[in-house]
C-alpha cells in the first residue's frame, strides 16, 4: 500500500503540471491576442471606409494601451513559469 508521503508528492506533481498547462495556454492566448487580434485592429484597412482620421487615432491609443498590458501579462507569467522552474529542482 503507497505511503501517504508518496500520495502527496504525486498529487502535488500533478498540480504543478496543471497550473504549467495554464500558464503554456495563458501565453498562447497572449500572444493571439497581441499578433493577430489587435494587431488586424491597428491596421486602418480593416476599418470602414470613410472613418474619420481622429477616430481611428482614438482607436489606436487604446490599442497601443492594450499591447501593452498584454506584453506585460506576458512578464507575469513567464515569470510565474520561472518560479515553478525553481520549485522543481
Amino acid at each position: 500500500m503507497p505511503s501517504t508521503e508518496t500520495n502527496k508528492a504525486a498529487a502535488c506533481s500533478k498540480e504543478l503540471t496543471t497550473v504549467k498547462g495554464l500558464l503554456v495556454s495563458a501565453l498562447d492566448m497572449e500572444d493571439e491576442i497581441a499578433h493577430s487580434v489587435y494587431a488586424d485592429y491597428m491596421d486602418s484597412r480593416n476599418w470602414p471606409q470613410g472613418i474619420k482620421p481622429k477616430t481611428l487615432d482614438q482607436i489606436r491609443r487604446y490599442l497601443t494601451i492594450l499591447l501593452e498590458d498584454t506584453r506585460m501579462h506576458r512578464k507575469i507569467v513567464k515569470s510565474l513559469q520561472a518560479k515553478l522552474g525553481h520549485h522543481d529542482e
